[in-house]
């Protein structure tokens, strides 16, 4: 674990406030995959019918919902945002598996270049960190006030 601990440690210490912005894009951009998933009736019919597996796709569409849509408002906010990250790791692989799978999959024409972009930003803001345009930077901050000269 300490070598994942010099890294985060090196990664908030080296933290442009650029990163936060896309930080923000990304928890936007997830917010609106989910919300077009839970409108896409279809799709979320498709994806029930296409896989029968009985009640476990059921199951994964409720989990994507909701943990789709908080986490991407955690990401946007930067709260907790390692972990919000890692909990959204599973939902885009699972989303990158289904766009490569499906029977009229077109490389040019599909979500999958995004679906792979939002999952290497994912992996980067996990190691990452939310930086200090953060809920996470400010509750360090009011925890050690010494901090503040470093962010």
């Amino acid at each position: 674990m300490k070598p994942f601990d010099a890294i985060t440690d090196w990664a908030d210490a080296h933290h442009p406030k650029w990163l936060d912005v896309l930080r923000i894009l990304l928890g936007v951009i997830l917010f609106f995959k989910g919300l077009t998933f839970i409108l896409d009736k279809n799709l979320t019919l498709q994806v029930l019918h296409d896989n029968d597996f009985g009640f476990i796709p059921l199951l994964i569409v409720h989990y994507v919902i909701i943990f789709q849509m908080a986490h991407s408002v955690l990401i946007s906010f930067g709260l907790i945002t390692r972990w919000a990250a890692a909990a959204q790791i599973p939902i885009v692989t699972g989303a990158i598996y289904l766009i490569a799978t499906n029977s009229t999959f077109q490389p040019l024409g599909s979500d999958l270049w995004l679906a792979v972009l939002l999952l290497f930003l994912l992996v980067f803001f996990f190691v990452y960190g939310a930086g200090p345009l953060s809920v996470d930077a400010v509750i360090k901050r009011r925890r050690d006030p010494s901090r503040e000269a470093l962010v």
